[in-house]
């Protein structure tokens, strides 16, 4: 173990007068103040903060454990600069964090743990943009790159934070002493001085984190990041929940069940671990009531697993919405990075052409028109008002039922939920798509609008998805339709969101972003 660790926020920001480090996101806390924090916590008696700047700003963090340390030239240099402005101080192993990364606790716990040597943190490709790409052999990093033509396979991304051996940084300073470049990336000096098997490395799947280069990264970790990590970490009732598995296990001592949260977006999931079996405990969030029907939901997903798709049931109540499940083991939930790898990509048409295709009548249909008027009512029921514009916005959402049945629509099983955390990809590749609430007889373009918009897919893997779907054979009027719905879904969601905020649930800017990017979207129909 080491007490030492190393925080570099010198950067110069090219669209703030503050550092992206030091503003605030949540409750008056920044990025510093939460890193500082947690390396304390774990046990770092040294913390040397490498500044630059508008350094000033960082001064009423010294104090017996933090040393401010300047990087000089910072604006005309990069992070190795930044590294080796504290090489007077190093006389030991040490953590090493980038300022501008938000990551959950135990990543430095588990780094901490490290005896001795390197190690690094990686999880799975996030899509921000500035992903530093990796290939591992045997445990082991063999390459990275933030040039993904450089990648033969997409392993992850390495997160800003990694611990380094006292005799790694000196090899690191005695080549930086050579470099006539000052833009130069501590990574890639690191590489360069250490064999694959100087970089062993921790993989964190389904890791909550990210990182801010810009503004628009700092909004999405206000908005979506630490609501994600904080509806993740809620304390949670464990009497209910053990009530819940006493009806589950009838006449089992349920008391001797490990029960860990997983997260969830608008429920709350559970890993149960119980007489040598893994599940997920499903239980629906506040706001749920009206908009999803669970008998509906028990038989669509009782299908889904019929068809292979959706791992098995074991255990759901119709009328509390409670649900158990197989735990898919070292599953990775996909990411809106992720499901956009062709791989991928690939196994999910394969999905969608045995769910449209599969001649089974599920028990609802899914008429968008109908659910936004049901939501419509739902928002009067709980005293709650939709976004401004919608009265003069509406008339036009509606209008497309007339478009949609002119064009020629058809109606299929659909799952009508393709957020990328519904997919999850086990260890031999096979994905499953989870979560059927919405599920019902739909127009197989409404899937993939969802599939599209949730994860915002580029105008190429559009493309690649269709061509994979349709087998080269694209139908007349495909992505006029996909607009419709992708309109359509918004609005949708849009309410939704009001309606679970005005049931105590916190969504941040998610619902008016959605709202605003349909009325986007509907300018956009030719």
């Amino acid at each position: 173990m080491t007490n030492l660790a190393v925080i570099l926020s010198a950067r110069k920001e090219r669209t703030s007068d503050v550092p992206f480090p030091l503003l605030e996101y949540e409750d008056g806390q920044c990025l510093t103040d939460r890193t500082i924090r947690l390396l304390k916590e774990v046990g770092i008696r040294r913390i040397l903060l490498v500044v630059g700047f508008r350094e000033e700003m960082f001064g009423k963090y010294a104090d017996d454990v933090v040393r401010i340390v300047k990087a000089d030239n910072y604006e005309f240099s990069s992070s190795m600069a930044s590294l080796a402005a504290v090489k007077e101080y190093i006389d030991e192993d040490f953590l090493l964090v980038e300022g501008d990364t938000f990551f959950e606790r135990k990543v430095l716990e588990q780094l901490y743990a490290v005896k001795k040597g390197n190690c690094f943190a990686i999880t799975e490709e996030g899509g921000s943009g500035d992903e530093c790409y990796i290939e591992c052999q045997s445990g082991f990093i063999t390459k990275i790159s933030k040039d993904r033509h450089r990648i033969c396979n997409f392993e992850g991304e390495l997160l800003g934070i990694s611990r380094i051996s006292q005799g790694t940084y000196q090899r690191m300073l005695d080549l930086w002493a050579q470099s006539t470049n000052s833009y130069l990336n501590y990574e890639y000096v690191l590489m360069d001085v250490t064999t694959a098997l100087e970089r062993p490395f921790i993989f964190f799947k389904n890791l909550i984190w990210g990182d801010v280069d810009c503004p628009e990264d700092f909004k999405h970790l206000k908005e979506v990041v630490c609501r994600t990590l904080r509806r993740k970490e809620d304390p949670f009732d464990k009497e209910n929940l053990l009530q819940y598995l006493t009806d589950i296990f009838p006449g089992k001592d349920v008391s001797l069940a490990e029960v860990v949260q997983i997260g969830g977006m608008s429920n709350k999931n559970f890993r149960v671990n119980f007489e040598g079996k893994s599940y997920v405990l499903r239980v629906p969030g506040p706001g749920s009531e009206g908009m999803v029907e669970r008998s509906n939901e028990e038989f669509n997903a009782l299908e889904g697993c019929r068809m292979g798709v959706n791992p098995e049931i074991r255990y759901f109540n119709a009328k509390t919405g409670i649900k158990l499940a197989d735990f898919v083991e070292n599953a990775e939930t996909l990411n809106s990075a992720t499901i956009q790898r062709q791989d991928n990509l690939r196994k999910i048409a394969v999905i969608y052409d045995k769910i449209h295709n599969s001649h089974v009548r599920l028990k609802n249909e899914f008429n968008i028109f109908q659910e936004i008027e049901k939501y419509e009512t739902l928002l009067a029921k709980v005293g709650a008002t939709m976004y401004d514009g919608w009265d003069e916005f509406r008339p036009g959402v509606m209008s497309l039922e007339n478009r949609l049945n002119k064009i020629g629509v058809e109606l299929c099983p659909c799952h009508n939920d393709a957020v990328p955390e519904n997919f999850i990809k086990a260890e031999d590749g096979t994905i499953f798509l989870i979560d059927w609430e919405y599920s019902g007889m739909n127009d197989p373009m409404a899937d993939f609008a969802a599939l599209f918009i949730e994860s915002d897919f580029t105008a190429d893997n559009k493309d690649y998805f269709l061509n994979e779907y349709f087998k080269g054979q694209i139908p007349e009027h495909i992505e006029e339709r996909i607009l419709c719905y992708e309109i359509l879904w918004d609005t949708l969601w849009a309410q939704w969101t009001v309606i679970k905020e005005a049931c105590g649930d916190d969504f941040g800017s998610y619902g008016i972003d959605r709202f605003n990017r349909a009325i986007m979207n509907y300018k956009n129909l030719k």
